[in-house]
């Protein structure tokens, strides 16, 4: 189904700019995972409510995309389960959060803006001079306004068409 998607991009140009979340007394494990099978389920959980165009991906796409320079994946472990999931492209420019959500079953939690504190702290700590990332009109309706809180700001917006993706 074809849908007009709002995309707003935001970044965050220093360091001191992160508004770390509260602490809700929930055991956030992170993990760097590298094995592309266990990136595309937990994807697919965290993609599925969303319609997400990767949700469509090829195996073969999933692993060129994993496999390039500077892209790592982090997924949060709760109760010993995947819980979400966060791939970011480290360049000459900055860190892009090209990724970032939460399963379903996760959600509304408060686990969201924990989860973004810290690989938002890992960008910086490995040398980013800016962390940026967009997000969609089509994503959870609370994404934007968390992004927000934790202290990135708006830089730009764009309307487009786009096929919204059923798993």
């Amino acid at each position: 189904m074809l849908v007009e998607d709002v995309v707003s991009y935001l970044e965050m140009k220093a360091p001191g700019e992160l508004l770390p979340a509260r602490d809700r007394g929930t055991e956030v494990e992170l993990r760097e995972v590298s094995d592309v099978d266990r990136i595309r389920a937990v994807h697919d959980r965290v993609a599925g409510p969303y319609g997400w165009m990767s949700l469509a991906w090829a195996a073969q796409r999933w692993r060129e995309c994993v496999s390039r320079p500077g892209v790592r994946t982090w997924v949060p472990r709760i109760d010993g389960q995947d819980a979400g999931l966060a791939l970011l492209c480290f360049e000459p420019d900055g860190v892009e959060i090209d990724f970032f959500g939460l399963a379903p079953e996760f959600t509304g939690r408060g686990l969201g803006g924990h989860f973004l504190t810290v690989v938002t702290r890992t960008a910086w700590e490995a040398g980013a001079t800016r962390v940026w990332l967009r997000t969609s009109s089509h994503d959870h309706p609370h994404a934007r306004a968390s992004y927000e809180a934790r202290g990135f700001r708006l830089f730009r917006t764009e309307t487009r068409q786009r096929e919204l993706v059923t798993p």
